[in-house]
């Protein structure tokens, strides 16, 4: 074979590799709002966990799913947690935002005032507030009773409290409030700059300001706090900054975000256009409770998780076209892509990498690019780099620059204004540069007079302060062909597959060993040092050994997949399996069978239990040695929805439970829950048990398994509870009138990386027997719901949780009135009153027909009342069946003629026994009459 020239500057493995973090990974949602409302105030995270946004003209809530206005009279500014309270600062006053108790998030308003602006702070101290706006302190009560103002002719510019001591900026001097009056500390900031923003750390308080300028206020003096992280703000202009979990993490107008460690100083990572983000534009950044970080842009908003344990690697410069396999050696990352091969190095030289990302943005006309002077939003890796060494014209541009930078800043000239004012001149350098150009090839030009150039390039540098937030970088191996779709590790080296033939890496030298076209896969034999090739003409080998890499064909068929074990190949194709015994010159075939594939199945072979057997969708097949066939050793209820080998030969299987599993080896279980978010897979190298490389079609991910922190449970509430169609406002128990028996409640969890799988699962009891079966629907409807109290049980999971959190909902479906206490009472009393005149009647006049009657229509009346409180405390403990009703009148009507009769015998005893006494009384009135006489 022949041999390609010698890869002189190969890397000598890099050692640091296996430090490489990757980049986090981003998830990105659009806002409702109209293009010109892109302009966003600030960000922050309420108490159940939904996301609010501050725009120019209101303020938008947003739970992952769905977004929801909370009306604010005027412009928000800012957002901030003072003595236990969540307050929003705005342009008409200082509000609280509270929830009721379906959670809705509403401004009560604490302070008005004048539209102010700009309203800087609110910080309390000694029991007072102070607001600092339009560069005065004004102090209130804790109820905001106005007390004092503070006004100063060089104006307050921060205010803050810092070690139980407040602390004000009068300009740029620290002052020091004590007892009342201002003390200048003698301590400056620095000079011709203005101040942006504070940060409040953990042992520190930090200041930035638009030149770049960072520093850092232990209680007695100012210090710069990182060079490093200076230069970065220098060039890239710092808009706003929070502190959370030991980090700084700051915003800036064309350098994204910097995550910063507060310890070292030192920039732990940057989230830029080059790894994901839209754009380099940050205007407001935020941390939610399962630590992601929000980036408002002026493209919506993007969301970093940064305690996962996946990590993408396809942002590092220099790797082209889609991603096919990945592999580790000697602490090296290989990645094969549509472009050919690529592997990891340390960033050494970042003058090198500078010329080799400089960005060319074509034009039509001066007018179409005054309109694209801002950052291009495509970003700065993302368009065409030039690698053409204009190293002379580069360096006269910088220093000029440089020039024009002091002058626009002793001219007042900050931020944006700034950035385009430097373009400008920018631009001016370099058309002045292409017309002496010009000028000097006019002769070459008029050769080819009659063609007129479209476009003009405006060639714009990348400063080096922002590439030094990139610590690798992908090189290309030059001489490996296109389309490199797997990668093999051998004891020579590593060998390629592409589209047009195999080469092998070694270190010192690349050489391609074979010719084959179209291989369709690709397993060594470590133990013999062989190659096993199959493609469309058939099975072939190579002796790695052997230093001119002699090709063996050994069959015409077309294998899929090759397995071997012991001294057995086994082969499969589309319809058949071919064992090989492995002999020194060869193979000799041993067994085959046939394949009934109707559906032409790729299979993917195994050898498990002493058996070879075969996965493919439908089950697994196992070649039964006696009767040399194939036969289902195991079938599967449903088809399996995807399979694959990684590059260590082990079959991963994701059955139709969304459960991914292996055939050889344990998949972590938190690895199995992570797969979730990761799109079709292509390819996967396990590098060992807690470090797993996975390729889907645009990305390649690492997981490594985390111990330290878990992800944090999302929590599930109600934020809505709908009566009729109608929203029920804030009321401690929902009351439903008579005839409102249509109740819907609507569920919210914030959890914005696996929104989609987060389940929901109900109980009511008297109304359902079990509990509901486990869906994703945020909603609980009830269509119709019977008198009586009632509690619903809610419980929600995701694949992460089995139980994320279960809670309680008390509701009440009032009776009409004629179920109520009181209409019994009176009902009660009415039959009363009927018994007692149909006694009286029957005492009084026995014979009469119209005593009988009134006797039989009171006695049904008073079973009807019977019937009727039955069947009303009987309900929601018995069926809907129509036989409990019937069955309870049959019963009381039976029971009519005994119970007249009853009360007949009653009432002739009453009434005989009355007779007797007064038969009696008239006998004794009779004798004394008689003895009188």
């Amino acid at each position: 074979m022949k041999f390609i020239h010698l890869f002189v500057t190969f890397l000598l493995f890099s050692q640091f590799l296996m430090a490489q973090s990757g980049d986090v990974v981003l998830n990105h949602f659009e806002v409702p709002l109209p293009p010109q409302d892109y302009q966003y105030q600030d960000m922050n995270i309420d108490n159940q966990g939904r996301l609010l946004l501050a725009y120019k003209k209101g303020i938008l809530q947003f739970d992952g799913n769905s977004w929801v206005k909370v009306k604010v009279s005027s412009s928000p500014i800012k957002f901030l947690e003072v003595n236990g309270k969540r307050l929003l600062l705005a342009k008409d006053g200082i509000y609280e935002i509270k929830e009721d108790q379906f959670h809705t998030n509403k401004l009560e308003l604490l302070y008005q005032t004048p539209l102010l602006s700009p309203i800087v702070d609110l910080v309390f101290y000694e029991n007072q507030y102070y607001l600092l706006a339009n560069e005065q302190l004004t102090i209130f009560s804790e109820q905001f009773e106005k007390l004092n103002t503070y006004k100063s002719n060089l104006g307050y510019k921060d205010v803050f409290v810092w070690k139980d001591k407040l602390y004000a900026f009068e300009d740029n001097y620290l002052v020091e409030n004590v007892e009342g009056t201002w003390v200048d500390l003698n301590l400056f900031a620095p000079e011709n700059s203005d101040f942006v923003f504070s940060v409040k750390g953990a042992n520190q308080l930090y200041f930035a300001y638009d030149n770049g300028e960072f520093y850092s206020f232990d209680g007695k003096e100012f210090t710069p706090y990182s060079s490093a992280l200076n230069e970065y703000l220098r060039e890239n202009y710092p808009i706003s900054g929070k502190y959370f979990d030991g980090k700084i993490i700051i915003s800036t107008l064309i350098g994204g975000v910097a995550l910063v460690d507060e310890y070292s100083g030192e920039i732990i990572s940057t989230i830029q256009n080059y790894n994901g983000l839209p754009t380099n534009e940050v205007n407001a950044i935020t941390m939610d409770q399962q630590m992601g970080l929000w980036l408002a842009h002026p493209y919506g908003l993007s969301r970093a998780a940064l305690n996962i344990p996946l990590k993408d690697f396809q942002f590092y410069p220099g790797l082209e076209g889609l991603p096919e396999t990945i592999l580790l050696s000697h602490d090296t990352l290989w990645v094969g892509t549509t472009e050919g091969l690529y592997f990891l190095k340390e960033v050494k030289d970042y003058e090198t990498l500078q010329k080799k990302m400089i960005q060319k943005v074509k034009i039509n006309s001066t007018k179409e690019l005054d309109s694209k002077n801002g950052e291009n939003d495509s970003g700065f890796l993302e368009n065409l780099f030039s690698t053409e060494d204009d190293t002379e014209e580069q360096i006269f541009i910088e220093e000029e620059l440089k020039k024009f930078r002091k002058i626009y800043r002793s001219e007042g000239i900050r931020f944006r204004a700034l950035r385009e004012k430097l373009e400008e001149k920018e631009r001016q350098l370099k058309d002045s540069l292409q017309r002496v150009s010009q000028n000097q090839s006019k002769t070459q030009k008029a050769k080819s007079k009659n063609i007129k150039p479209k476009y003009k390039s405006v060639v714009k540098t990348i400063d080096i302060s922002r590439l030094k937030s990139i610590k690798f970088e992908f090189q290309k191996v030059n001489t490996v062909a296109p389309h490199v779709e797997s990668l093999v590790k051998t004891d020579l080296g590593l060998i390629a597959r592409s589209n047009t033939g195999l080469y092998l890496v070694k270190r010192e030298e690349i050489v391609k060993i074979s010719n084959l076209k179209m291989i369709k896969k690709m397993l060594y034999d470590s133990k013999r040092q062989v190659l096993w090739i199959s493609n469309r003409e058939g099975l072939f080998s190579i002796d790695i050994i052997d230093e001119s890499y002699n090709q063996k064909k050994h069959s015409e068929n077309k294998f899929h997949d090759l397995l071997i074990q012991g001294s057995q190949l086994s082969a499969v194709g589309e319809n058949i399996l071919e064992i090989f015994n492995i002999k020194t010159d060869g193979l000799q075939t041993v067994r085959k069978a046939n394949i009934n594939n109707s559906f032409s199945e790729e299979m993917l072979l195994f050898f498990e239990s002493g058996k070879i057997k075969l996965l493919r969708s439908d089950g697994v097949l196992a070649l039964d040695e006696a009767k040399r066939d194939l036969e289902f050793d195991t079938l599967f209820q449903k088809p399996l929805q995807y399979f694959l080998k990684d590059q260590n030969e082990d079959i991963w299987f994701l059955n139709n439970k969304e459960e991914w599993n292996s055939v050889h080896n344990k998949i972590p279980q938190q690895l199995k829950d992570w797969l979730h978010i990761v799109p079709s897979l292509k390819n996967i190298y396990k590098a060992n048990d807690t470090t797993v490389y996975l390729v889907t079609n645009q990305r390649i991910i690492r997981w490594k398994y985390v111990t330290e922190k878990e992800y944090p449970l999302p929590k599930t509430f109600i934020d809505g509870v709908m009566v009729e169609n109608e929203w029920v406002l804030d009321t401690e128990v929902v009351k439903m009138q008579h005839g409102q028996n249509n109740l819907k409640i609507s569920l919210s969890t914030p959890e914005y990386l696996f929104k989609d799988d987060v389940e929901y699962q109900y109980f009511v009891k008297g109304l359902m027997d079990e509990w509901s079966a486990w869906s994703s629907i945020r909603e609980i409807d009830f269509p119709y719901i019977p008198t009586g109290d009632y509690v619903l049980q809610i419980r929600a999971k995701t694949f992460l949780n089995e139980n994320v959190r279960s809670f309680d909902f008390k509701f009440e479906v009032l009776p009409p009135y004629w179920q109520t206490w009181w209409f019994y009472m009176l009902e009660i009393a009415f039959f009363s009153i009927l018994i007692l005149i149909s006694i009286k009647l029957n005492t009084t006049n026995q014979s009469s027909y119209l005593t009988k009657t009134f006797t039989f229509l009171t006695l049904i009346l008073f079973l009807e009342f019977i019937a009727t409180i039955l069947e009303n405390n009987l309900e929601g403990y018995l069926d809907d069946s129509p036989v409990y009703t019937f069955a309870i009148n049959v019963v009381l009507a039976l029971s009519i003629s005994p119970i007249e009769k009853g009360i007949n015998k009653v009432l002739v005893t009453i009434n005989s026994a009355r007779s007797k006494e007064l038969i009696a009384k008239m006998r004794s009135n009779q004798k004394e009459k008689n003895k009188n006489e």
